[in-house]
């Protein structure tokens, strides 16, 4: 493993690598790393056998520098079968990133299974890393984080189906959770189904919304995403999130569309 995303400094306190960096600029973190920072954060807060996370809001206040992070975490709404969670994530004293979790009791083992569970084909040879912005800041985040397309490709305009993983920890020492790493990954559903040129037409996401219906596994996410948009309105990417063992649940960004030049 070449390293890891963050170094902890002290408790609450998290130096940034480099390789945090985004697709835009390389002094600008990548959404993905610090939102997986902040559900780290929530996981390991007042914790209680029994319950799961089971979605996960971020905002982005404003570009998050690829520098020291503090984070902090509170209760917003106790209760002993759900309860809601804040964590900021703050850059010198200026709030960067605030992501709400809802953390409720999981369902008894004999609740009823209902839905469809299942996702996509696991490919059966080595899943190979594809194209992926080529055009953007290609030294962080993108340096480390694999895509391998089931449909489409990162140059693409349009849906497209991939799978997505870190080959970096989240903090060095520690092996992530199937929760840092969905979200993690998640917030690049955007970039991977690019609905318009983005030197022309960039559009970029404000928020990532994850819901999840069981804990996923740590390791290969599938994104199947698609943008829409158009004049007068908004954007939205909307995808469908699954891991190897089947269908995990899903992630929605809102995105800030305009025209450069």
């Amino acid at each position: 493993m070449p390293g890891a995303f963050y170094h902890q400094l002290a408790e609450g306190r998290f130096e940034s690598s480099p390789l945090t960096a985004g697709p835009w600029s390389p002094d600008s973190q990548h959404a993905g790393p610090p939102s997986a920072l902040l559900v780290r954060a929530m996981e390991r807060f007042e914790q209680r056998p029994g319950t799961r996370l089971a979605r996960v809001s971020v905002d982005v206040l404003g570009p998050v520098p690829v520098a020291d992070l503090e984070i902090e975490v509170r209760t917003v709404r106790p209760g002993r079968s759900v309860e809601l969670l804040e964590a900021t994530a703050s850059a010198g004293d200026r709030p960067v990133l605030v992501a709400r979790g809802w953390r409720m009791r999981s369902t008894p083992g004999d609740f009823p299974v209902h839905g469809d569970h299942t996702g996509p084909e696991v490919p059966a040879a080595p899943r190979v890393r594809g194209a992926m912005m080529s055009f953007a800041h290609a030294d962080g985040y993108l340096s480390v984080v694999d895509f391998s397309f089931d449909h489409g490709d990162g140059d693409a305009l349009g849906p497209a189906r991939a799978w997505g993983r870190s080959r970096l920890d989240l903090v060095d020492g520690e092996s992530m959770t199937g929760w840092q790493h969905t979200i993690l990954v998640a917030d690049s559903a955007s970039g991977i189904s690019l609905a318009t040129d983005p030197l022309t037409y960039p559009a970029i996401n404000c928020d990532l919304v994850v819901s999840l219906h069981r804990e996923p596994m740590p390791g290969w996410v599938h994104l199947d995403s698609e943008t829409v948009g158009g004049p007068g309105g908004g954007v939205v990417t909307d995808t469908r999130l699954s891991d190897d063992r089947g269908r995990i649940g899903r992630s929605v960004q809102n995105l800030y569309g305009r025209r450069v030049g």
